[in-house]
């Protein structure tokens, strides 16, 4: 009886660490692996790698990753550091030589439009260009490249931003 209480007890200890090693502490956080773009980003992904060839292309790539405040007002800094934080975009478009050619945007219902407006002016404060397409509609390779590169393409000029004189809404 008493080898048995003891038996029962050691079972008891084993099964709670069993447990207790299963259970993630919230320090810790519990995560599992995810896709980096759907099905849809990744068939227009595919799309931008025939059209550029000679350009690297960068998914769902920070906004920090792009863009750095410009403030010398730490607080303000601070602000617009926090509004990019956790935004994404979808693709860049880069040369050889890493340099940012455009952003191009894979537009879908989860897109609103406001904020898209904001997202674009703020990358074209930097020079950068935001190309939108439509998810539904999705243009050739060709298409692609076109509109993406126009006539830089054809003159076989190096890639320079163009800056739209667009104001920053926050």
């Amino acid at each position: 009886m008493k080898y048995a209480l003891i038996a029962l007890i050691l079972i008891a200890i084993v099964a709670a660490a069993a447990l207790v090693q299963q259970k993630p502490r919230a320090k810790e956080g519990a995560y599992r692996r995810r896709k980096i773009l759907t099905d849809n980003e990744g068939e227009f992904f595919g799309r931008l790698v025939q059209a550029f060839p000679d350009h690297y292309i960068f998914p769902q790539v920070a906004m920090t990753a792009l863009l750095e405040t410009s403030s010398t007002d730490k607080k303000q800094a601070h602000a617009d550091r926090l509004r990019i934080a956790q935004l994404r975009v979808d693709y860049v478009v880069c040369d050889t030589s890493c340099n940012v050619v455009a952003v191009v945007e894979l537009d879908d219902r989860t897109h609103v439009k406001e904020k898209d407006q904001q997202r674009d002016a703020r990358l074209a404060q930097a020079g950068i260009r935001t190309i939108r397409f439509q998810s539904r509609v999705k243009p050739t390779p060709v298409e692609i490249r076109a509109q993406v590169l126009g006539k830089m393409d054809m003159d076989q000029s190096p890639a320079k931003p163009q800056v739209q004189s667009v104001a920053a809404q926050q």
